[in-house]
């Protein structure tokens, strides 16, 4: 974990509501592995006084890497003084924070799915895989509200994903909650995935972790918690999960610590 100050590359609008954001930091670059997250100061000062969590999106892959990137929503103030930073100006980052994805043990069908904001995490982890020389195949199913939810959907494609894409009101892809659409395809699959990886809203989350559970498939979800420092002390992502061998029930695990991987059959679906 380290605290250092990044410089904005770029800070781009992508869609009415999401900005994709290019940080130069080599100390942190090198050192963060999929799925694991920064704690960022979005203002000198202390207004706003908490950092915000925020996934990394993407890491360039040169050689050592010095640059990575953000992909972040608009929800409130604190976002919305990100969204109106500009290039040259600087960050203040706490991380790598958390424990991330883990490989497939073997070669097989590797299955993502995300909703919305959730696609944050997983073009690092998809880079990572096939740079490692997984052979897949590799398919990405993808859902939001609207058309405009879906983003950087051909990266995925020149990746060699084959993308699914579902929306609530239609306006690209198929029509409904990509659960559902999910759930149906995974019926009519020959070959069920070495592993799915997930990351989106928590019903979402519930509904993904239960499919595998049902299926026999291993499942690490990226769960999304409000979280105040990133690293424990003040417990406000916790998240109920089955006790370790010999622990009390209920047992709560922090979502900064012990994830934001975990899982699927660790979580307690309240």
């Amino acid at each position: 974990m380290l605290l250092r100050n990044a410089e904005i590359l770029f800070n781009d609008r992508v869609s009415p509501e999401l900005y994709h954001m290019g940080l130069l930091c080599p100390e942190i670059a090198a050192r963060i592995q999929p799925g694991q997250f920064l704690m960022v100061r979005v203002q000198e000062g202390f207004d706003p006084l908490l950092r915000r969590p925020f996934a990394v999106h993407r890491i360039h892959h040169n050689d050592p890497p010095t640059s990575f990137e953000m992909l972040y929503r608009v929800v409130g103030r604190g976002t919305r003084l990100l969204a109106d930073m500009q290039a040259a100006a600087s960050l203040n980052l706490l991380g790598p924070l958390g424990s991330g994805f883990q490989a497939p043990e073997q070669d097989g069908l590797v299955l993502m799915v995300a909703g919305g904001i959730g696609i944050a995490p997983l073009p690092h982890l998809a880079e990572t895989l096939v740079s490692s020389g997984f052979r897949g195949p590799f398919v990405l199913w993808f859902g939001g509200k609207t058309a405009a939810d879906l983003v950087c959907v051909k990266h995925f494609q020149d990746l060699g994903f084959a993308v699914r894409l579902v929306t609530e009101d239609g306006s690209e892809g198929r029509q409904g909650l990509v659960t559902g659409h999910l759930e149906q395809w995974l019926s009519q699959q020959d070959e069920l995935p070495e592993v799915m990886y997930s990351c989106g809203p928590y019903p979402m989350q519930r509904l993904v972790a239960e499919m595998a559970a049902r299926l026999g498939i291993p499942s690490q979800l990226s769960m999304e918690a409000l979280m105040g420092c990133g690293v424990g002390a003040c417990l406000s992502c916790s998240l109920r999960c089955r006790p370790p061998e010999g622990a009390q029930d209920p047992h709560y695990a922090n979502v900064c610590q012990h994830g934001p991987v975990f899982d699927g059959e660790e979580i307690v679906w309240d």
